[in-house]
């Protein structure tokens, strides 16, 4: 008959070894922790005649843009953004013309403002805005290189997303500096523990089930399956 069972050798940590790995990996866990926002709020900017703005960010974080636009270098200013649902009667339809408006007002010079609209979409809105820039710069004859100024921990998601719609360019990443919270405590506020956990969920996501579909699909553009 043959042998039903095996006679096997199992290694076992000592209490001092199980100690030293439960310490290692709360060390990880805190580091993780602590190191997040940071993490998140990536900034590698790239030698760039165009600065690219999320157009839906707040006022202190585009009056940091143009200082950016200013001090950087750049030729050129490009906003982005979808239509503006937080207010019911806003005065411009969309984030990308109402960022461009706001800068245009600190003397800069309007021919170098391009606001470059985004429309309602199922699809990621980051992404979406990534793909209508590439096409503005597709129908200039451009295959540029990028530089794109987001929101503090939205920054990394935002610099996979644009390297994802322009596969052919070089895309640089600055993360505006955080007012509500501080990146090295982000836990001891709620603006910073809402935007550090949502942020880091929608990152995952991005890594794991994001799928823009093919170029210039009804999908990449639409997201609509």
């Amino acid at each position: 008959m043959p042998a039903l069972f095996n006679k096997r050798q199992i290694w076992l940590p000592t209490l001092w070894g199980a100690l030293l790995i439960i310490t290692i990996v709360m060390s990880l866990l805190v580091g993780l922790w602590t190191h997040i926002a940071v993490y998140l709020a990536k900034t590698e900017p790239v030698p760039s005649p165009y600065l690219v703005v999320e157009g839906w960010l707040s006022e202190p974080a585009l009056l940091q843009a143009v200082k950016e636009y200013k001090s950087g270098g750049y030729e050129f200013i490009i906003t982005t953004g979808g239509p503006d649902t937080r207010q019911i009667k806003p005065l411009y339809d969309n984030f990308a013309d109402k960022s461009a408006a706001f800068i245009r007002s600190f003397d800069l010079d309007s021919d170098k403002v391009i606001s470059i609209p985004t429309p309602a979409s199922a699809q990621d809105r980051t992404y979406l805005s990534a793909v209508m820039v590439r096409h503005w710069f597709e129908s200039q004859g451009i295959t540029p290189s990028i530089t794109v100024f987001s929101a503090d921990v939205h920054a990394r998601r935002t610099h996979y997303l644009y390297k994802k719609a322009f596969a052919n360019s070089t895309i640089g990443i600055i993360a505006a500096q955080a007012t509500e919270f501080e990146l090295q405590h982000w836990w001891q506020s709620s603006s910073g523990a809402k935007s550090v956990l949502t942020e880091t969920a929608a990152l995952l996501w991005l890594w794991c089930c994001f799928s823009p579909g093919e170029k210039d699909s009804h999908q990449e553009k639409w997201g609509s399956y």
